[in-house]
């Protein structure tokens, strides 16, 4: 009877049965493990995706770049169980589809699902698991508010105690030169970040603060997508001057004034255009002002005017004489919100804002393939982004830079960012 009271082969038993558990849990403890690591990669796709295509919604192609960006990390549509949705993509404004900013026009979701396939769950039948991960991305006012386009050669260049301030924002510089950024003789560059391409140098007392950050990715064109205003050059009016004389005289430009032609809406175009030659008062209309020739405003002149979009095209060009002192501020609706001076982009003559002129500015300064020139003691506050082919600051001239989101929300100067 002894051999039916012998228990040992009972823990054995016992013993086999809970290995077999326990390897069960350890199995489906590996399968989430490699779930959850995927899971990860899913997110950083999606994120990826909604920020690359929201970078795009001013041009129309944010599906297709949302998709191109998943395919890069490894997730294209289609492809070994993988699905990229654009919600929606076949509008021209894109609403998602869930969370909190569904149906809101502007902001891109991108959803990225994934059959990944499972080891040990086989034993249970679940062959695979659907992974999938969303993120919301949206345009939002750009952090940098400097911008020097050309890709090489020195593009922003200081000296002789000039000073650049942007304490609100960041400077951009796209030249691959390891001297694209140079401050020389005790002028001094201040602002929230300073990027370049290439390299910055600094000798005689010259200074960046904070220090270039050199090897960074070329920016290109913020406002490349922006189309110029529609004129008729045949249409173009002769510059009020011609008609008032020279000095003394009184009269308004622009939309509504006598000497104008309008290029329909509140648009005007003057084959040239000279404000404040010898104390003449000029009324500056609010409207789009386009300019084939030269846009002079004269030395010592007092001048302003709100709502004003300045578009310089042909042999377009923008010089401030000395001591002029102007106050102007852009539109902050329609087309050209923001947007002060507009110099076509094939049009690559010089801006120059010299001789001790002291301006305030309010709204975006673009000349993406003109050089802008600021010199000899010219002192001036803009409130907006300056965005040049190349920057020259000498002779103890100032530049104040303000943030310009503070002032129009609107701006349409932007960056991508990720809201979900």
């Amino acid at each position: 009877m002894k051999r039916f009271q012998d228990e040992r082969g009972q823990a054995l038993v016992l013993a086999a049965l809970c290995l077999s558990l326990l390897l069960g849990f350890l199995g489906f403890a590996i399968d989430v493990g490699l779930l959850f690591v995927e899971k990860r990669k899913v997110q950083e796709a999606a994120d990826i995706a909604a920020a690359a295509g929201a970078a795009e919604l001013n041009y129309g192609d944010y599906a297709a770049t949302a998709q191109a960006s998943a395919a890069q990390n490894g997730f294209t549509n289609g492809v070994n169980g993988v699905t990229v949705s654009v919600n929606p993509s076949g509008t021209t404004i894109p609403s998602p589809q869930n969370g909190a900013y569904a149906g809101q026009a502007g902001y891109l979701e991108v959803v990225v699902s994934e059959n990944v396939p499972t080891f040990f769950m086989r034993a249970m039948k679940i062959a695979s698991m659907t992974v999938s991960a969303r993120a919301v991305g949206a345009l939002g006012s750009s952090q940098n508010c400097i911008y020097a386009l050309a890709g090489s050669g020195t593009t922003i260049s200081m000296s002789n105690n000039a000073k650049l301030t942007a304490t609100g924002c960041g400077v951009v510089d796209d030249s691959s030169s390891s001297s694209a950024i140079s401050v020389v003789g005790s002028a001094s560059l201040t602002a929230a970040s300073v990027g370049v391409v290439g390299g910055a140098v600094t000798n005689n007392n010259g200074s960046i603060s904070p220090a270039a950050i050199s090897g960074t990715v070329p920016s290109s064109d913020p406002l490349a997508y922006l189309s110029p205003p529609p004129y008729t050059a045949s249409s173009c009016g002769s510059d009020p001057l011609t008609h008032y004389g020279n000095g003394g005289s009184s009269y308004s430009v622009g939309p509504g004034s006598t000497y104008s032609t309008t290029q329909g809406g509140n648009t005007v175009c003057y084959t040239s255009l000279t404000l404040g030659v010898n104390a003449d008062t000029v009324t500056v209309n609010p409207g789009i002002y386009v300019i084939t020739g030269a846009l002079t405003f004269a030395s010592g002149a007092t001048l302003g005017g709100t709502g004003v979009t300045f578009y310089l095209v042909g042999s377009g060009s923008v010089n401030i004489g000395n001591n002029a002192s102007l106050t102007f501020t852009a539109p902050t609706t329609g087309t050209y919100d923001g947007i002060l001076f507009f110099q076509d982009r094939a049009d690559t003559n010089a801006a120059s804002i010299q001789g001790g002129a002291s301006s305030s500015l309010t709204g975006i300064l673009y000349f993406p393939a003109a050089a802008l020139s600021i010199g000899n003691g010219s002192s001036s506050t803009i409130t907006s982004p300056l965005i040049a082919s190349t920057i020259t600051l000498v002779g103890g001239s100032t530049l104040q830079d303000n943030d310009y989101a503070s002032v129009n929300p609107s701006t349409p100067l932007t960056s991508p960012r990720l809201v979900e």
